[in-house]
C-alpha cells in the first residue's frame, strides 16, 4: 500500500524530549497531556478526519467565536469513527497515528496520496511547533517541490496556489488578486485538506522553499486536517464538515436582469444613454431633475421606465430571463407609497406580472432583512413578508450588508435560506453573496464583486477564478456580464456571453455601466450572437441541471483540466491550462480572452488549447482533432467560442426557450458524439423545492456502444425515482454528427422492434443553430447530422428505448493537413527571452502546413506563425525546446 507519514508538533517551545501522556476521552477524541501541562486533542469527525486543537491558555474544545452567531460546521458532521489507542499510537481504517516526545505526530495513510505512484517511499510532511505569538497562530508544514496547492475561495485570478501567498481575507479588492469570498480551507495533491477551524482573516503561504505557513490571527490552534488520495475525496470530506453545496432551483441557471427601478429619473437627450421603444434617447439620474421618474408597474403613467417593460424587452426580443432583481437598496426600493406594508404590495403586484411571464423575481440588500426603527419606508425591509406575500424567490447580498465578511455574511445567508420556505411548498433557496466563508455554499452561490466589462483583462481573470471557486468548495460561481460598470466593447461582450454559457448562473447587472447591459444593448451582430448563446444556454439545460446535481456531491461544473484527464502531471496541475475547463465530463470550453490577432470585425484566433488524449469533435463545425496536444492558431470568428466534445459525449438538450417553465419535460434529446463507449446518468427533479434531498428526483442512465468504425448503439435506460411533475411519457431524439456513409437504423421499444424515422441532414450545428437565420451575414457552417426520432412517446417508467445506427463514418483525419511533398526540418534559433517566457523563431519550410514544437514532453501543434512564445518559465533555467 502507498503510505505517507504527517509530523504533527504542538506546543512551541516544548522540547522533543518532553514526556506527554496520551488519553482515549471517549469514542472519537484523544487527550495529550504535554510536560508543561497544556493539553492537545485530536478529535475524530471521521477515519481519515480530525481535528487538531490546542489552547496555551488552558482552554478546552469549543466552536470559535462568532458575533453575530454563526456556524461553519454543519449539523451532525461526525461520521462513526472506529478508534483504537495502543500505548501512544491511535489507529483508524485509514489512518496510523504515533504520538512522540513533545506532542509531535506521525500519521501514516493507509492507501497513499494523489501524486505518488506505487513503489515510491513513504512520504514525511513534518509540521514545526505552533507558534501563539499575540493575536496570532502559526502552524508550519513541510512540503516538496512537486506539490501542487488549491483551495482558498474565490481567489480572483487563480486557482493553483504553487509558489503563492494567498489572503484568507475579505479584501473587497475584485480585480485580479483580489479575495471575493474566502474560504480557510485548501488541500494538495498529497492527499491532505485542512481548514482553520475559525472565523478569523489569515494568510496561507505556500511560496517559501520546503514548507508550507498556516496563519490565523487568532491566541490558539485550530485545525482541521482531512485524509484522502483523490481530490473529489477531499472536496467531499470538506462538505461533510462544512456542507454540501446548494442545488439551485432551474430558473437560476437562466441570465437574471438586475437593476434598480424606483429611484432615477429619465430626461430625453439626443444620442442619450438609452434608446427606448418610444424612439428617443434618453438620460438618468439618481436626482430629481424633472424627468420621469420609474417605477415597479409603470403605475405613474410611464411604462417604458418601469420594471415590468424590462422584462417584456427581453421576451420581445426573443432574449431568454429566468429571473429579474428590481432594486438595489442603494436609494432604490420596490414601492413609492408612504408604508412598508403598502410598498410589499406593489413588489407583489410586480411579482406578479414576472411569473404571468414565466419570470421569478427577488431583492438585492444593502441593509438588514428585518424591520427597524427609524428606517423610512421606501428602504424598510421586511424579508417575511417580501417572500410570503409578494413572492421573492431570490436575494442577492451586496457588500454594503455582508462586507464585513466572516460570520457576519454566514449568519446573513442563513437567515435567508431559513426564511425561503415562507414562499410554500419547501421553496429552495436561490441566494448570491459575497465576502463568503466556510460553509456559505450550503446556503448561496457567490459571485465576484463589482468589476468593469469592455475590456479583456474582465474575462481573463475570471477563468481561473471559476475554476478556482470550484476546487475551494464554491461550484455555484457567478459574475456580471460584461461587468456591471465600462462596456462599449462589442468583442468583449460578445465573449463574455459566449463563455459564460458554459458556467452556472449569469448576472446581467444593468444601470451603472457606459451602456445599458441587455444583451441586445450593443445592436448587431452582438444581438444575434448573444441570444444564439443565451438560447443555447437554455438548450443545455438538461446538461446543465445533471452537472450541478454531480456538483453538490463534489465534481465541480466548471472543471479543471487534472480533475478529466488521466495521470498527473506539473503541466495540468500547474497554471498552463488555467485559461480553459472543462464543463461537465464531455464539453471542453477555451474561451477567447485577449485580443492575439483580432480583425476588424472582432474575428480572431486562440492559441494554447490543451486537448487531451482521444479524439475531440468540434461542436460547430463537426471536425475531429487528435488530443494529446497543444493546438494553436485556432480560428474562432467573432460568432464562435472554441467548444469541444469528446469522443464518446452524451450530451442531452432540449428545445430552446425564453422562460424555465417552457423547458419541455417530455423530451429526451441528445447529441451524442461517436468513437467510444461512455454513460451518462440523466437526472431531474421539480426544480423549485427541497424535496430532492428527501429522495424526490428521477435518474435515466444513457448508455453507448461504438465498435470504433461505423456502429453505434444507444441505450435509454427506464426512469429510476420519481418526484411530482415528472413526466413520463417522452418523445425521444437523438442526433449524431457523422461525416458520411449510408445509415441504417434498428429501434427498440421494451425490448420490441419499434417505428423510427432516420433523416440525415446538412444543417447548422446545434450548439448554432439559433444563428442560422441572422440578419447580420453570419455565414455559420453546415454539419451532416443524423436525426433519429421515435415513433411517438415513449413510457420511460416501464421501459427504455435502444437505438443501433449501422453506416456512421466519422472522419479522423487531422483537419488542418492539406499539402503534399516532401519536409524538412527547420533552422530554428532563439528570437527574443523575457522574464519568464522565450520566444523561438524558425525559417519557413515548404509543403508545410503547421509547425510543431515539442517542449517538456508536451507537442505545441498546429503553428502557422515563423515564430511562437512558451511563457510561465522560472528565470535562470535552461530549457530544450524542439521545432
Amino acid at each position: 500500500m502507498k503510505k505517507y507519514i504527517l509530523m504533527l508538533l504542538a506546543a512551541a517551545g516544548i522540547s522533543a524530549a518532553s514526556a506527554q501522556k496520551v488519553t482515549l476521552l471517549n469514542r472519537h477524541t484523544v487527550q495529550v497531556q504535554l510536560k508543561s501541562g497544556q493539553m492537545m486533542y485530536l478529535d475524530f469527525y471521521g477515519n481519515n478526519i480530525f481535528r487538531l486543537f490546542q489552547d496555551p491558555a488552558g482552554g478546552e474544545l469549543r466552536d470559535p467565536a462568532a458575533q453575530p452567531a454563526a456556524q461553519i460546521l454543519v449539523d451532525n458532521p461526525r461520521r462513526e469513527v472506529s478508534l483504537s489507542l495502543q500505548g501512544n499510537m491511535v489507529q483508524t481504517p485509514a489512518l496510523f497515528l504515533t504520538v512522540k516526545a513533545g506532542g509531535q505526530l506521525e500519521v501514516k495513510h493507509r492507501e497513499g496520496s494523489l501524486s505518488r505512484q506505487a513503489g515510491e517511499q513513504q512520504r514525511v510532511l513534518e509540521i514545526q511547533p505552533a507558534e501563539f505569538k499575540k493575536g496570532k497562530t502559526q502552524l508550519t508544514l513541510s512540503k516538496e517541490a512537486k506539490d501542487h496547492f488549491y483551495g482558498g475561495g474565490c481567489q480572483n485570478g487563480r486557482f493553483s496556489h504553487q509558489g503563492q501567498r494567498i489572503a484568507i481575507v475579505n479584501t473587497n479588492n475584485w480585480v485580479d488578486g483580489g479575495v471575493a469570498s474566502p474560504a480557510p480551507f485548501y488541500w494538495s495533491t498529497s492527499g491532505y485538506g485542512v481548514m482553520g477551524y475559525t472565523f478569523t482573516p489569515g494568510q496561507y503561504d505556500f511560496a517559501q522553499e520546503g514548507q508550507v505557513t498556516l496563519m490565523h490571527e487568532t491566541s490558539y490552534l485550530d485545525y482541521f486536517f482531512m485524509f484522502n488520495p483523490y481530490s473529489l475525496g477531499l472536496l467531499n470530506d470538506y462538505y461533510q464538515l462544512t456542507g454540501n453545496p446548494v442545488l439551485l432551483p432551474k430558473f437560476g441557471f437562466y441570465e437574471g436582469h438586475l437593476n434598480a427601478y424606483n429611484r432615477d429619473y429619465w430626461t430625453e437627450k439626443e444620442g442619450g444613454f438609452m434608446l427606448y421603444e418610444d424612439g428617443k434617447h434618453y438620460n438618468e439620474s439618481q436626482k430629481d431633475n424633472g424627468g420621469i421618474r420609474e417605477s415597479l408597474n409603470g403605475e405613474k403613467n410611464n411604462y417604458q421606465f418601469s420594471a415590468r417593460a424590462a422584462i417584456d424587452r427581453y421576451l420581445d426580443n426573443d432574449m431568454p430571463l429566468g429571473w429579474f432583481l428590481p432594486n438595489d437598496g442603494y436609494g432604490a426600493g420596490y414601492g413609492q407609497t408612504e408604508t412598508l406594508d403598502g410598498n410589499v404590495q406593489n413588489l407583489r403586484e410586480f411579482g406578479e406580472y414576472a411569473r404571468s411571464k414565466g419570470v421569478e423575481i427577488g431583492l438585492w440588500t444593502q441593509s438588514d432583512l428585518h424591520p427597524k426603527e427609524g428606517v423610512e419606508a421606501l428602504l424598510q425591509r421586511d424579508i417575511v413578508k417580501e417572500v410570503r406575500d409578494a413572492g421573492v424567490r431570490v436575494l442577492k447580498t451586496d457588500v454594503a450588508w455582508v462586507g464585513a465578511g466572516y460570520s457576519f455574511g454566514l449568519n446573513g445567508v442563513a437567515d435567508v435560506a431559513q426564511i425561503m420556505p415562507y414562499y410554500g411548498a419547501n421553496a429552495r433557496p436561490f441566494i448570491i453573496t459575497l465576502d463568503g466563508w466556510a460553509g456559505t455554499q450550503r446556503y448561496a452561490g457567490i459571485w465576484t464583486g463589482d468589476q468593469t466589462g469592455g475590456e479583456w483583462e474582465y474575462i481573463r481573470f475570471h477563468i481561473p477564478t471559476y475554476i478556482g471557486c470550484g476546487l475551494s468548495g464554491q461550484p455555484n460561481v457567478s459574475s456580471d456580464m460584461d461587468g456591471i460598470f465600462g462596456g462599449k466593447n462589442m468583442p468583449v461582450n460578445i465573449r463574455d456571453f459566449q463563455w459564460k454559457t458554459f458556467t452556472p448562473m449569469q448576472l446581467n447587472m444593468d444601470g451603472w455601466g457606459s451602456n445599458p447591459k441587455y444583451p441586445q444593448a450593443l445592436g448587431e451582430p452582438a444581438t444575434s450572437i448573444n441570444r444564439n448563446y443565451l438560447k443555447l444556454k437554455s438548450a443545455l439545460m438538461p446538461y446543465t441541471y445533471t452537472i450541478a446535481r454531480e456538483a453538490v456531491d463534489g465534481k465541480p461544473m466548471v472543471r479543471a483540466m487534472f480533475l478529466e484527464e488521466e495521470g498527473r502531471d506539473g503541466f495540468l496541475l500547474g497554471k498552463s491550462t488555467r485559461y480553459q475547463f472543462m464543463y461537465g465530463p464531455s464539453l471542453l470550453v477555451a474561451p477567447v480572452y485577449k485580443d492575439t490577432e483580432m480583425q476588424d470585425g472582432g474575428d480572431d484566433i486562440r492559441n494554447g488549447i490543451y486537448l487531451p488524449r482521444g479524439l475531440w469533435m468540434d461542436v460547430f463545425d463537426a471536425k475531429v482533432y487528435e488530443g494529446g496536444r497543444i493546438i494553436n492558431d485556432f480560428q474562432a470568428p467573432l460568432w464562435k467560442i472554441p467548444v469541444f466534445a469528446k469522443a464518446g459525449a452524451i450530451i442531452p438538450m432540449t428545445e430552446a426557450h425564453l422562460t424555465p417553465g417552457q423547458c419541455r419535460g417530455d423530451l429526451i434529446k441528445l447529441f451524442v458524439v461517436p468513437g467510444k463507449d461512455n454513460a451518462f446518468n440523466l437526472y431531474d427533479d421539480d426544480g423549485t423545492t427541497d424535496a430532492y434531498l428527501r429522495g424526490e428526483y428521477a435518474t435515466n442512465l444513457i448508455e453507448t456502444r461504438s465498435d470504433g468504425k461505423s456502429r453505434l448503439c444507444v441505450d435509454i435506460h427506464p426512469t429510476k425515482g420519481w418526484f411530482r411533475g415528472l413526466e413520463n411519457s417522452k418523445e425521444v431524439v437523438v442526433c449524431i454528427p457523422v461525416h458520411g456513409g449510408d445509415c441504417r437504423l434498428k429501434a427498440k421499444v421494451g425490448g420490441r422492434k419499434a417505428t423510427a424515422r432516420l433523416d440525415i441532414a446538412e444543417e447548422t450545428s446545434p450548439f448554432a443553430e439559433y444563428l442560422k437565420d441572422n440578419p447580420c451575414g453570419i455565414d455559420v457552417p453546415k454539419v451532416r447530422i443524423a436525426r433519429i426520432s421515435i415513433e411517438g412517446k415513449v413510457d420511460l417508467s416501464r421501459q427504455g428505448v435502444s437505438i443501433e445506427v449501422d453506416g456512421i463514418f466519422t472522419d479522423t483525419a487531422n483537419p488542418d493537413l492539406a499539402k503534399g511533398g516532401s519536409l524538412q526540418a527547420p533552422a530554428a534559433s532563439v528570437d527574443s527571452i523575457g522574464a519568464y517566457s522565450l520566444t523561438t523563431r524558425w525559417n519557413a519550410v515548404d509543403n508545410a502546413d503547421y509547425y510543431e514544437i515539442l517542449f517538456e514532453d508536451k507537442v505545441y501543434s498546429t503553428i502557422r506563425n515563423l515564430r511562437h512564445t512558451i511563457e510561465e518559465l522560472s528565470p535562470e533555467t535552461g530549457y530544450d525546446i524542439k521545432v
